[in-house]
C-alpha cells in the first residue's frame, strides 16, 4: 500500500494514500488542535495533538469526503484536513513490512487510530487510520470546551 510519510522529531506517521484527496501547502499559523473555518472546513493539527506544537505546519492532507448512502460518488462539502509539519515523501510499504502494535498500545484503547508500525532504518513509522483519529480529536475538543 502507498502512504504519505510525515516525519516528526522522534518518529514518522504513515497516512494511507487511499484516504487522501490532495496535499496542500499551509502557511497560516496554527494555534490549536482543531481549527474551524468559515464554510465548514475543519483543520486538525497533528503537531498539536501529539504535543509537538513547536513544529511549524507546512502541509495539509485533505481527506477524501465520506460516502453516504449507496452513491458510488463521494459527497462534496466541507473539507477535513490533517495538518502536518511536512509531507516528506510517498512510500510503497508492503503489508509484510508492517507489524502489529505492541499489546501495551492496544490494551488501554487510548490509540485506536494506530494501525501498525514499520521501520525505515532508524526511523519508526507509525501508521494511522484518519477516521478514528479525527473522532478522537473531536471528542477531546468537546471535553476541553465542556
Amino acid at each position: 500500500m502507498r502512504y504519505f510519510v510525515c516525519t516528526f522529531d522522534q518518529f514518522a506517521l504513515g497516512i494511507p494514500e487511499d484516504s487522501v484527496a490532495s496535499v496542500i501547502i499551509h502557511s497560516e499559523e496554527v494555534t490549536g488542535t482543531v481549527n474551524r473555518y468559515e464554510g465548514g472546513d475543519v483543520f486538525f493539527s497533528l503537531p498539536h495533538f501529539f504535543a509537538l506544537s513547536g513544529l511549524r505546519v507546512r502541509h495539509g492532507l485533505v481527506l477524501k469526503p465520506r460516502n453516504h448512502g449507496n452513491s458510488p460518488e463521494p459527497e462534496e462539502g466541507p473539507r477535513r484536513v490533517l495538518l502536518v509539519n511536512s509531507v516528506d515523501r510517498e512510500a510503497d510499504i508492503p503489508p509484510e513490512d508492517i507489524y502489529p502494535l505492541p499489546e501495551l498500545f492496544l490494551a488501554s484503547e487510548q490509540f485506536p487510530f494506530f494501525t501498525g508500525i514499520s521501520f525505515a532504518g532508524p526511523v519508526m513509522i507509525v501508521f494511522i487510520d484518519p477516521a478514528p483519529l479525527i473522532a478522537r480529536m473531536l471528542r477531546d475538543e468537546e471535553r476541553e470546551s465542556a
